[in-house]
């Protein structure tokens, strides 16, 4: 289990690590259709409630979509019924399961299948476990609480950020 130990991760954590699109939908999710397309990136990974909703508007539905049924923790629904998988994430944590379930919803959306991971939690952070557990070339999105839509084309790069973000959290066993 990760944790956000100090505000300066908080921080450093509300920092768009990619492509930072500064617009509201549907501009926002055209503009990552766009790159998407251009970079052929394959599969398409939303992280948040609003964003996968918005991809699934404007564009089409994810091919993983990780939420929580909440909007800047506020109930927006109580999640689909037909989530594949559920796991348990407090808030500003990362679980070693959602390793394990990002893992396993990137194998069914690489063999042509559509998986969602709902959260018990919150499911913020799990972006980072959705650029170090998929393979390269797919896309990452998600969205900040400043109004930007990120996307994250996935690259050996960007999994060694990500490797980097953890060593910064605070490690500790995981509870039962």
């Amino acid at each position: 289990m990760y944790r956000l130990s100090s505000d300066f991760l908080r921080v450093l954590m509300a920092i768009p690590f990619a492509v930072a699109i500064p617009r509201e939908p549907p501009a926002s999710i055209e503009a990552a259709k766009a790159m998407t397309e251009d970079f052929g990136l394959w599969p398409l990974i939303a992280v948040g409630d609003v964003v996968a909703m918005n991809i699934g508007k404007y564009w089409r539905e994810p091919d993983v979509a990780i939420i929580d049924g909440k909007t800047q923790r506020r109930i927006i629904s109580n999640g689909p019924s037909n989530a594949r998988i559920i796991i348990d994430n407090p808030p500003a944590t990362l679980m070693d399961s959602a390793f394990e379930a990002v893992k396993s919803a990137v194998s069914i959306a690489m063999a042509g299948g559509r998986a969602t991971i709902m959260v018990r939690g919150e499911e913020d952070l799990l972006a980072i476990p959705a650029v170090l557990e998929s393979p390269p070339k797919s896309a990452v999105v998600y969205g900040l609480y400043t109004g930007y839509l990120v996307l994250i084309p996935v690259t050996q790069e960007y999994k060694l950020l990500m490797l980097k973000l953890l060593t910064l959290m605070q490690r500790s066993a995981s509870s039962p």
